[in-house]
Parts: C-alpha cells; structure tokens; sequence
C-alpha cells in the first residue's frame, strides 16, 4: 500500500541542501515569468505562436484567462488538471458496493482505493517532465520497500511466530535498510516512500498475532490474491499512469515548449533593450523614465534565464536525454547559456555607463550620434539570426536550407561588425582629436557600450555557427545538463550537514517505531486501555515525512503541516458526513465536493509560496478522506478514526522536532555568513589573479561565486525562520541587501574575465595590450593600480569590506569590534586620486591614441575599447564595495550604535522617490555617490508585484508572527488530544 499518511514534499533537481532548506516552496514552482511587463511581452509573443501552439492549447490557456493574468492561469489550469483526473479517478471508490463485479474485486484486494488519489496529488508538477521526475521517485520508493519485505518474507515466510531468530533477524534487516536508505545521497521523495511503505511491512512482520499476505514473486503463485506488496505496487502504477494523462490531456505541458517560447521572448527582449540603451545615449537631454524602463527589461531578461534552467533539467526525463527531442534540448540548453552571457554583458555595459554617464557628456553622445544607424542595424540583424535559430531547431536540427539562412545572417552580421567598428574608428578620432586622456576617459560611456554589443554579437554568432555544425557533429555544442546517475548516490556521504540529517531521520523513525510497537496504555482484567494501540504503524510511516535539513525550517514547516492534517482529516471529514445514502443526488454532492476541495488546495500549493505545504496537505488528505468511506457506511463521520489519525500525527511531529532539536546541524545563520564569505573569497581570488602582473592566465570564478551567492540567500531564507533563543534577531534585510550588491560585482567580474581573457574562456591567455599595460603601470609605490594584495587599493577595500561580514555572526548587544577596525573604516579617497593622476599622466599615453593605430575588424577586438572596459569594471567594483560598509553602518568609522540588531537599519542617502522617476540628489550623481543605492540595481532580482501575489509576507516578520498563530494552533491540537486521552484512560 502506499499508505493514506504519506506527507510527500515535491522533490527538486538541485542540490539536496537547497532542496530540503527551501521545502516544497522551491524555485521551480516559479518556472514562468515573474514581473508584470514580462508577461505582457510573453502574452504578445506566444499569441503570435497560438497557430503553432494550436487551438487546444490556446482555447484552454484562455478559458483561464491567460491574457489576464498568465500566471495564475498556468497555476489554475495544473490544479484544474490534477482534480478532475482524480474526480475521473476515483468514480470507483465513489460508486456503491455491487454496482459492477470489476470493481468490486478490485476494491477487496486492494488494487483501487483512495492511496490512488493521494499519489495524484503529491506528484503533480506543471510540466510533464518535472511531474514524471517526482512520480518515478515515488515509484522507485515503493518498488524498493516492496523488494525489501519480499527479501524479508523470503528469508522467514511467515513473519515472525514464536521463534526468537526470526524476530531479530526481522529486526537487523529492517534497521539496515533503514540506515542505508537514508545514509545514500537518494532523491528525498525517493526516500520517504522507501521509508514509509516499509513501515507497515516491517510492523506487521514482527507482529505475531497478525499473518501477512505476502508472496515473492520468486517462489512461485505469485499473484494479486496472494501478495499485498504486489496490490500496493498496481495501486501506484495507476496513479503514476493518472498523473501522466493528466500532463498529457488535452495537451501536452512539455517542458521545452516552454524553453522555447521563453527563448523567443528573450530574443527580442535583449534587442530591445540594447536599442534603449542606444538611444538613451545618443540623447543630448535624455529621458529619465527611459533609464528605469532599461532597467525593468533587464530584469525581465534575468527572470526568464532563471526560468530556464528548470525546465531544461526537467526536460531530460521527457527523452531520456535520446532521440530529437535530446538534440533540441541540448541546442536549447546552449542557447539559455549564450542569454545569461548575453544578460552580464549588457547589464554591465548599462552600470558602468550610468556611473560615468555624467562625466563628458556631449562627447559620448557626439560619438553614439555618429554610429548609431550602424547599430541599430547590427542590433537589427542580431535579433533577426536569434529568431531563425529558435524557429529552425524546433525540430532539433538544422535542414540544409535553415543552415544555409542561419550562415548567410552570421556572414552579414559579421560584416555590419566591421563596418560599425571602421565608422567607430574614424568618429572616435575625429571626436577626441586622437588625444590620450579623451580617449581613455571622455568617450569611456560610448567605447564600453559599444564593445559590450559587439561581444553580444560575436556570442551569438559563434552559437550559431555551432548550432549550423551540430547537425553532423553533436559534440559541437556543450552537453546539457544530465543527472548524476548511480555514483551520484554515494556522493557527499562523509559530509556532516548530510550525517546529521540522516541520523535525525533515522532516530526519529526507530523511536516512533518503538512506541507503535510498544503501544501506549495498558491493559486489564476486563478491557484493553490503549491510547496508541500496539503494533501501529502509522507514526512511524508518518516519521520519514517530517525531516528537514534545519531546525528552522522544521518547526515553521512542521507547523504547516498540522495545519493541513488538520484541515484535512477534520473539515473534510465534516463535509464527508454530509453523504449518507447512495442515491444520485448525494453521489453527485459526493463528486462536486471532492473536485472543489482538490482544486482549492492544488491552486494554492502551486500559487502561493506561504502556505503551499497547507494546500498540498489539505488537499492529498481531504482527499484521501473524502474518499475513505463509500456511500452509505454506518461510520461515515468517522469520529473515532479522526481522533486516531491526529493522535498518531502529533505524536510523530513531536518526536521529529525533539530529533531536530537534539541532533541539529550547523544553524542556518551560520551557513549563510559562510557561504557569503566563501562567495566573498572567490571573487577577492579573482580579481587579485586579474590585477596581478605575474599572472598571464584567466581562470573564471564568477561562476562560482555566483552559486555560492545563490546559496547564501537560501540560507538566509532559511535563517529568518530559525529560532532564535538568547540570540539577537537575524540580520535578514541587512544580509539581503550585501548579498544583492554582490550580485552586481559578481555581474561586473564576469565581463572583466571575458573582457581580460583573449578569446573570452576561462583558462585563456590575457590579452597581450593588458599584459603590457599593467607591467608598465606597476611601481614601487605604497599605492598602486596593478600589483599584489598589499599595494592595490581596490584588494585592500576587499579586505576591509570582508571584516565587517562577521557581523552576521556577532550574535550580542555589545559593539561590534570589526566597526571600529582601521582597515574596515578606510576610504582610501586621496590614495586612489594620487594613483589615478599617476596612471593617467605616465601610463594612459603610452596606450590611447597612438599614430600608428588601426581599425578592427570588430568592437570588441579595439584595444581602447578593450581597456576602456577593463577600467570601467574597475571603477564600478570599487563603487559597489563601497556600499556594503554604508549598509553596515561603518562608514563613517564611528559604527551604529551598540544595540545593533535592535536599531532600525540605516535608510540610504537619497530622497523617497515615486514609482518610475529617476533619484536626485545632492552632491550625488547617479549611482557613484557614497550611500547612494538605487532600488532598480540593487534589486537585481525581479520582484513579484504584489496584484500577483496569493500571499507575500516578508520572511523576518514571518517568522515573528506566523508560527505564533501556528503554535497556538497546533497547542489546542495537542491539548485536546492530551485532554480526550486522559478522559478514555480515566
């Protein structure tokens, strides 16, 4: 049986650590787009497709009101899906004993029950690939628990009886299957159905008073009558096959339709903005609400790569990463890559220009002035190549007439390049009269701009010309993500994080083991007393479903959870009662009230990210409720049963938390300041490897950075739940704040390493003119722009800046002593004048403006262009680094108060501002100013508005009053049951 208890989170395909952290509120829930603008551009494009999408889909799409609100209609159409196939589901366990002989030999050995109806729910997803990855996880979980009690049953066919070594050797099995099911590194739905289904086969093994239906398939008259393990395994085929239908009827949700409409978006998207950016530069006064539009459609562009990424995981189980479908996901897969390159490229492009646009201004825009119709049309022909390459591999390949169109548009795309970079050449000179310092500084705005978008066009030609070559030679593009197979299982097994968290699950499942075994109560001459009946199973079965990787998170999650039992064992056993006879009326009341109750709690596991974990219990357990009971049953209140299933889960949730509490892991908190240091380290490694002259290399690590920057806000998620106890509160929109800023010197460093490396890969050469550059400009100075850790500023701000991240660690009232640290505290404003004024007067010449220089034949091979980027990057990384100090509160050198944590966070040094109008300040310009933090940029990832929203509570105030309400909740839960148990004991 698959058991009417499962509590099934949906499992992910990240890391086990962001998994368990995020529980079923996971990133993927959110795999369409996010910001309003988006789904406007999104509405537009797929509605120019609805031919190719053909009239089904788009006749559903607008019977929920896509053009509306297309992401409420994705959500509402997935919940729709999931309850009527259980309604269709479950027509026979509504109908009535003896109505058809089928059914009713189904229903005695338990092939069909309402276990179906529950699988539906908990393995649902909204693409047919991420629903097939979480339902063979189930599947797998049954199959091995079933394996397992046939192993067991073959060993000792009757169970346990009356000898002493059947009993133990029952025991020994069972606690190594347990042990080694949860010490593997296996899929966390994977483990809880192996765990919980194995429950009731390892209970009633050593029951001696109970004789299983047990028969291993191997030893013969094997069959449904003689196997219950077998009735279990057809019960949850036919959810499995209820859940596919349902991503498949009445169209398929392919996970790479997605991909490929978003990509379509995005296409354009990133011309767009590129032409915004164009235009806003070539405006002698330009339009303020123009620079927030840029902004909101990189953000757009940001979302919709976050999106992909998903989804293309979740495409492999739709191939099995073979056939056409692989060659379009990996194309695709090549694709998603090329547009989060592309996003770093203009999005820094779009900052370090804003930071200097108000520095020579009519030179720039002189200069943008006299090459503008030779970008646009390059942007023209870029996004004209974009769309042929979604449209042509629809099929996964290129046909001989698609390559020939896709290489004629490189071949022109890569004569607009030399074309814009001689007309570029020629203004530039004329501009800035071949003077050094104009070149270097005066026409800095326009030289980065333009060289960002001639890398934007070699990035997307060089795709193009692989996916021109992919259709003979597959291993022309990268390999798209694959999972990590067998070996992976044993991966990450000596981890702590991982041992504790197996040793919480395993604990908490021997000790519910033991008291089901055990029973509570007591017996006498006349009449059994038991408050938990021996030999139960069902707090143990329910044990495995509660685990969590942090105590933070377990206790709000917990709490969630009795909220939906309580919903659906109570208020759906109410509305259950409402049935009492099987004529058409009361059956049709029994149908109508099971599809509502089951929409109602889909639409808000999918739709909302505060209480998914209540609508996905509400609904799987109201279900399975609903359905418990035909028609007609003298007990179909069933108030006793209720009593007990609460009882049992109580019980299983209080020894959970006890496990968590007594065994926890490193606390959140922790993890977060780590993993930001360790993001902190890796680009201070990257950049001193850049700035130092020894070094001929680029090794790129922003990548890196960036994963451990995604790491740490989880876990600062993770942390605003965590309790805190005689601790101050977490630092959580202070933490937030840092690691957003981060974001942008993560974005900056990425175009530095492509910029300073010669062909733009990780392991290149850097290029020569660089190398040379900043051999020349070394010297002997305390100060200087290129060198070690102990002469340039910019690695020494680094370090200062990273002493005052400890205090997300600094858990007292006292004064944080990294507030009055000399280096922390340092501005470094006369040292940094001192080594520019150098640079420019010995340096700059040798390089800028020289007789005997050449046009190229693009952009992005300028050598001025080239450095002009390199120098911007640097300029911005120094601003950004400024920033967090401010948020700290430290940089004035004097430090916040002592009671840090308790004292409002310092607002930053701007005037409040309406939606959509530029900031303007004193003294400030644009976004270089000391204190000045713009909401678009440090905003870097797009926010939900809030007309989209079910729920959206700010985590740290979540935290504070949410699981007050929970813990008063779940205390009357407790009490009642305490004060009912006391009274049947009495």
């Amino acid at each position: 049986m698959i058991g009417v208890h499962h509590v099934v989170e949906r499992s992910s395909p990240h890391s086990r650590c962001i998994e368990l952290a995020m529980d079923v509120e996971s990133p993927e829930k959110e795999q369409l787009i996010h910001t309003p603008r988006t789904l406007e551009l999104v509405t537009r494009t797929r509605g120019a497709l609805s031919e190719s999408r053909g009239w089904i889909r788009t006749s559903t799409q607008k019977l929920f009101g896509h053009d509306w609100n297309p992401r409420f209609a994705a959500n509402a159409e997935v919940a729709f899906r999931g309850a009527l196939f259980l309604l269709l589901c479950s027509i026979p366990v509504i109908i009535p004993d003896g109505v058809s002989e089928t059914r009713d030999m189904m229903m005695k050995y338990g092939v069909y029950n309402s276990s179906v109806c529950v699988f539906i729910v908990f393995n649902l997803g909204k693409t047919f690939g991420e629903a097939f990855d979480i339902a063979i996880s189930g599947i797998k979980g049954t199959v091995l628990a079933a394996f397992m009690g046939w192993i067991m049953y073959t060993i000792s066919p009757g169970g346990y009886t009356d000898e002493s070594i059947d009993f133990w050797l029952g025991v020994v099995l069972g606690s190594v299957y347990v042990c080694v099911v949860m010490l593997l590194n296996l899929n966390l739905t994977l483990q809880m159905f192996a765990i919980s289904n194995f429950a009731g086969t390892w209970m009633v093994f050593l029951n001696p008073k109970e004789i299983a239906i047990v028969t291993p398939p191997w030893v013969g008259d094997w069959s449904l009558q003689t196997d219950i393990l077998l009735q279990g395994l057809v019960c949850t085929a036919i959810g499995f096959a209820t859940v596919m239908a349902a991503m498949l009827l009445p169209y398929p949700l392919w996970s790479l339709t997605y991909v490929q409409e978003n990509q379509l978006v995005m296409n354009r998207s990133i011309s767009k903005v590129l032409h915004m950016m164009v235009n806003y530069y070539s405006q002698t006064q330009p339009n303020v609400y123009h620079k927030d539009a840029v902004l909101r459609s990189l953000r757009e562009v940001q979302s919709m790569t976050d999106d992909n990424d998903p989804l293309i995981r979740a495409a492999w189980w739709e191939c099995f990463g073979m056939g056409r479908t692989q060659l379009k996901r990996q194309v695709l897969h090549t694709m998603d890559q090329m547009s989060s390159r592309v996003y770093d490229l203009a999005f820094n492009a779009w900052t370090v220009s804003t930071a200097s646009a108000h520095e020579y201004r009519h030179l720039n825009v002189n200069l943008m002035q006299k090459v503008k119709p030779q970008t646009n049309a390059l942007l023209d022909e870029m996004e004209n190549l974009l769309l042929k390459l979604v449209q042509a591999i629809s099929d996964g390949q290129l046909s001989p007439e698609e390559g020939a169109d896709v290489a004629s548009s490189v071949a022109h795309l890569r004569a607009l390049e030399k074309q814009l970079s001689w007309e570029f050449y020629e203004s530039r000179r004329t501009i800035t009269l071949n003077d050094s310092t104009k070149m270097y500084e005066d026409v800095r705005v326009a030289q980065v701009l333009q060289w960002s978008i001639s890398r934007i066009a070699g990035e997307i030609a060089e795709v193009a010309e692989g996916v021109c070559k992919f259709s003979t030679d597959t291993n022309a593009l990268p390999p798209s993500p694959e999972s990590g197979g067998m070996c992976a299982i044993f991966e990450g097994l000596h981890d702590k994080d991982h041992l504790l968290y197996a040793w919480r699950g395993i604990s908490s499942f021997f000790l519910c083991f033991l008291i089901g075994y055990h029973g509570f109560g007591y017996k006498d001459d006349d009449q059994e007393r038991y408050l938990i009946s021996p030999w139960s199973s069902a707090i143990a079965a329910t044990a495995p479903l509660l685990m969590s990787m942090y105590s933070g998170s377990a206790l709000v999650n917990d709490l969630n959870r009795i909220q939906g039992l309580m919903l659906g064992n109570v208020l759906a056993r109410l509305l259950g009662g409402f049935v009492d006879s099987c004529d058409w009326a009361d059956l049709l009341f029994h149908s109508l009230t099971t599809f509502l109750w089951t929409f109602g709690g889909l639409f808000v596991y999918f739709h909302s990210r505060t209480f998914s974990t209540v609508g996905v219990l509400a609904a799987a357990f109201g279900a399975s409720t609903l359905l418990g009971v035909s028609c007609g049953h003298p007990d179909a209140i069933g108030k006793r049963s209720t009593f007990d299933g609460l009882m049992m889960n109580c019980v299983a949730f209080m020894i959970t938390m006890l496990m968590d509490s007594f065994f926890h892991s490193n606390r959140a908190s922790d993890l977060a300041y780590r993993k930001l240091d360790a993001c902190y380290n890796e680009i201070y490694q990257s950049y001193k490897s850049l700035l130092d002259p020894q070094e001929k290399k680029v090794i790129f690590r922003s990548a890196q950075a960036r994963k451990l920057l995604f790491e740490a806000k989880q876990m600062n998620e993770e942390a605003a739940l965590e309790p805190r106890f005689w601790r101050i509160r977490w630092h959580y929109d202070l933490f937030l704040s840092v690691c957003n800023e981060m974001e942008n010197v993560v974005i900056t460093l990425a175009t530095l390493e492509s910029a300073i490396a010669e062909n733009g890969r990780s392991g290149d050469e850097k290029f020569p003119t660089f190398v040379q550059l900043a051999e020349g400009s070394t010297s002997n100075n305390t100060y200087c722009m290129f060198g070690d850790e102990k002469s340039v500023i910019l690695l020494l701000k680094f370090a200062g800046v990273r002493k005052l991240l400890k205090v997300f660690v600094h858990e007292t009232v006292q004064q944080f002593a990294g507030f009055s640290d000399e280096d922390s505290t340092h501005q470094f404003f006369q040292e940094q004048q001192r080594v520019e004024e150098e640079f420019m007067r010995d340096t700059v010449p040798k390089f800028f403006g020289l007789d005997d220089d050449q046009p190229e034949l693009c952009m992005s091979h300028d050598e001025m262009a080239h450095l002009s980027v390199v120098f911007a990057g640097l300029k911005r990384t120094t601003a950004l680094l400024r920033r967090p100090a401010v948020s700290f509160g430290a940089g004035d050198g004097t430090g916040p108060p002592r009671d840090f944590a308790e004292v409002p966070q310092a607002k930053p040094l701007v005037k409040p501002r309406l939606k959509g109008t530029a900031e303007v300040t004193k003294d400030c310009s644009d976004d270089d100013c000391v204190g000045y933090q713009p909401q678009p940029e440090a905003d870097v990832v797009p926010k939900e508005p809030e007309s989209e929203k079910v729920q959206e509570t700010d985590p740290q105030r979540h935290s504070q009053r949410l699981p007050c309400l929970q813990l008063a909740l779940a205390a009357a839960v407790v009490g009642i049951a305490a004060g009912v148990a006391a009274l049947k004991l009495v």
